[in-house]
């Protein structure tokens, strides 16, 4: 085509055609001028709107909005006909309306956390009896701020009617929750949902979590190989560092590690010694906070997850108060004892730890190959004998052994201790979710009770007094613990030479009382390792003892209003475990500073100082430091799922209270809440099978 013509066909426009430019305008304006519109239909809708803010008095009545809105109609035909007049067409949609709910939801959080008390005293002091409820406010808003947007990042993904239909799927009766969600979703009952998905997840993890404890070289390692028919786990004298390893079930053989800083990579299974061994992490260098292996074997197919467990050590002779934290949450525990070493104190002081935090556990006697058919019975006739004297309890030990040719032990163990085990909890597990789902149901009975019951009345009932300021009190308590602890364990985690120095203390001290003699190193080790625990154990208590309130003040607030859904306080325990463990990368010297005693406290003082210092204090800083990150990430997931409990039941009881003022409620359509009344009514609960069952 000549160049003559090729310009020609770019400059042809239609008669009456704009430029480009004069287009886009038609097209900003047209597009402006509707959002205007929508802005005229939020000001008449106004008085259909349940905001407790409205910012204009409707002088409209409703015939007059009817004729506005056809204006409105007719407008925006006619914009249509005037972008199609110039062959144009309104833009797509760009912007997903997720991405726009969520940008204004974070504006909300700023706007809520600019009320902390600290941001309010900019406006003047805040009154002390103020502070408390202002922190339950700040955090009351959040937790729904925080639901809304946990809905809209999870539930239009995999939202619970999705997920309770697959659970139905695989074989679970779930009816009554199903109905359940359903009136919850139809009557606008939001506090209830995450409750549902509470229980989903319940139902969702059918794992029996069986942990194993006993001494370094016990022979844990070798077991679980055996067990599992793998070598996946190191195995050798080296101790395990404070790492717990999973093993689960899994299409094919694979590990993944969790780091303090909550990141997670997936490693190769051959060099999962070089994170969780001693050998390969001294003293967890690398912050690993766990480790997971997923492995097909059959014995895990059913769901009973395998834990490797770091040896309690000096922890297991100090009782259950210090250390329940460090254990991990498990469903069974399993303590091994060394056929080849016998029973000791640290045994002893384990089995006696599990028993008084509740753990079933059974015990192993493990490597039995290496003892002779009358020198095994004669051991575990031992074992069962101390056990019974130290601790008053009848224990039957159960000889194992890793060996090939002793796999007859092995097996007898798994099929007839682990897998009946495993049947009952899944049948405890099942009548627990079904009670729960009972109480559920009855909750959300008494919301639709009320919700009746205000149409025919004309006063509201009388609200209990104080039950929804105990509830912002409880709220901001639990929420400010998570700011309170991350300082707490941020300078911790900075104050090497604090810790040393009350150690240096018990030193000088141990130097008074033994004149001449040397400090030994696993002396020293331990006096280190006590006061990391003992400050960790305060701290854990401090959460403890706020769960508790939060327990108790739920429990009350629940009565007052004739509500049977309330935490217990198991709810939280297993919320505080799992508390990462320190571990030194290696033993301080031996001092010797007793020689120098004769110079006075000053002078040994200096010189146990300046020993320690030398030879592990850059490391010891470090390691204080990578400990103190990792405290910080394990009570920020503790609060985390902490609040998050809490808000599970107090929203439910502040929805019921606004309920019962006659507060916050839209219209209704009070006959379909009647309907959904009588089907709830209709249902029971079978606790006999652990199912959800429709009456007949």
């Amino acid at each position: 085509m000549p160049q003559h013509e090729t310009d020609d066909a770019l400059t042809r426009r239609f008669p009456g055609e704009l430029n480009g430019p004069q287009q886009n305008r038609l097209r900003i304006s047209c597009q402006y001028i509707d959002k205007l519109l929508n802005d005229v239909e939020h000001i008449m809708h106004q008085a259909g709107s349940q905001s407790p803010f409205p910012r204009y008095v409707i002088d409209i009545a409703p015939a007059q909005v009817r004729v506005v809105e056809d204006y409105i109609r007719r407008l925006r035909r006619q914009l249509l006909r005037a972008l199609e007049w110039q062959h144009l067409k309104p833009n797509a949609p760009d912007i997903p309306a997720t991405r726009a709910v969520l940008t204004n939801l974070a504006f909300i959080d700023i706007a809520i956390e600019e009320l902390r008390p600290g941001y309010m005293r900019g406006s003047g002091q805040v009154p002390e009896d103020a502070i408390g409820e202002l922190n339950g406010v700040v955090h009351e808003l959040r937790s729904l701020v925080e639901g809304m947007e946990r809905y809209l990042r999870q539930e239009l993904t995999a939202n619970l009617e999705t997920r309770l239909r697959k659970l139905g799927e695989t074989g679970y009766d779930v009816d009554l929750l199903q109905t359940i969600e359903q009136i919850v979703t139809r009557q606008g009952l939001v506090e209830f949902r995450p409750r549902i998905a509470s229980l989903a997840g319940r139902m969702e993890d059918n794992n029996l979590e069986v942990a194993l404890f006993g001494r370094v070289s016990s022979g844990k390692s070798s077991l679980l190989n055996a067990l599992l028919g793998t070598n996946v786990l190191p195995v050798g004298v080296n101790p395990i560092t404070a790492v717990p390893t999973k093993l689960r079930y899994g299409a094919s053989l694979r590990a993944a590690v969790t780091y303090g800083d909550g990141r997670s990579e997936i490693v190769p299974v051959d060099q999962l010694a070089d994170l969780v061994t001693e050998k390969g992490n001294p003293g967890n260098l690398r912050n690993v906070a766990r480790a997971i292996v997923e492995v097909p074997s059959r014995r895990l197919k059913q769901g009973i997850v395998l834990v490797d467990t770091p040896g309690l050590g000096s922890l297991a002779r100090k009782g259950a108060a210090e250390t329940m934290a460090y254990l991990p949450v498990c469903d069974l525990a399993l303590l091994l004892i060394d056929a080849g070493a016998t029973l000791n104190d640290e045994d002893i002081g384990t089995l006696r730890l599990l028993y008084e935090t509740g753990i079933p556990s059974l015990v192993l006697l493990s490597k039995s190959d290496l003892l002779a058919e009358g020198d095994l019975h004669r051991t575990i006739t031992y074992i069962e004998d101390q056990l019974r004297q130290e601790l008053g309890i009848t224990v039957h030990v159960h000889a194992v052994s890793a060996l090939p040719t002793s796999g007859a032990l092995l097996d007898h163990f798994f099929e007839r201790e682990l897998l009946p085990r495993f049947e009952k909890a899944q049948s405890l597990r099942e009548a627990s979710v079904a009670r729960k789902i009972g109480a559920l149901r009855d909750s959300v009975i008494a919301a639709l009770e009320t919700i009746a019951d205000r149409q025919g009345r004309e006063k509201p009932p009388v609200v209990p007094s104080g039950v929804e300021a105990q509830l912002r009190l409880v709220t901001g308590q639990i929420g400010e613990m998570l700011t309170s602890l991350d300082h707490a364990f941020l300078e911790f985690g900075e104050s090497p030479d604090a810790v040393l120095g009350k150690v240096v203390d018990q030193a000088l001290a141990w130097v008074r009382s033994n004149p001449g003699a040397s400090v030994a190193a696993l002396q020293l080790s331990e006096w280190i390792h006590d006061e990391v625990q003992k400050f960790v154990a305060q701290q854990v208590e401090r959460l403890r003892a706020a769960m508790e309130h939060v327990v108790r003040t739920l429990r009350q607030a629940a009565e007052e209003l004739g509500s049977n859904e309330a935490p217990v306080p198991a709810d939280f325990e297993n919320l505080l475990r799992d508390v990462p463990r320190f571990e030194l990368a290696a033993l301080p010297p031996e001092t010797n500073a007793g020689r120098w005693r004769w110079m006075g406290d000053r002078v040994i003082r200096s010189t146990i100082t300046s020993s320690l210092r030398q030879s592990i204090g850059s490391d010891f800083r470090n390691e204080l430091h990578l400990y103190g990150y990792s405290l910080r990430q394990w009570s920020e997931q503790s609060i985390r799922k902490a609040v998050a409990l809490v808000n599970s039941y107090a929203d439910t009881y502040r929805a019921q209270i606004q309920r019962l003022s006659g507060l916050g409620e839209g219209p209704k359509d009070i006959e379909k809440v009647k309907g959904d009344l009588m089907l709830l009514r209709e249902w029971s609960t079978g606790t006999d099978s652990g199912l959800a069952v429709k009456r007949a």
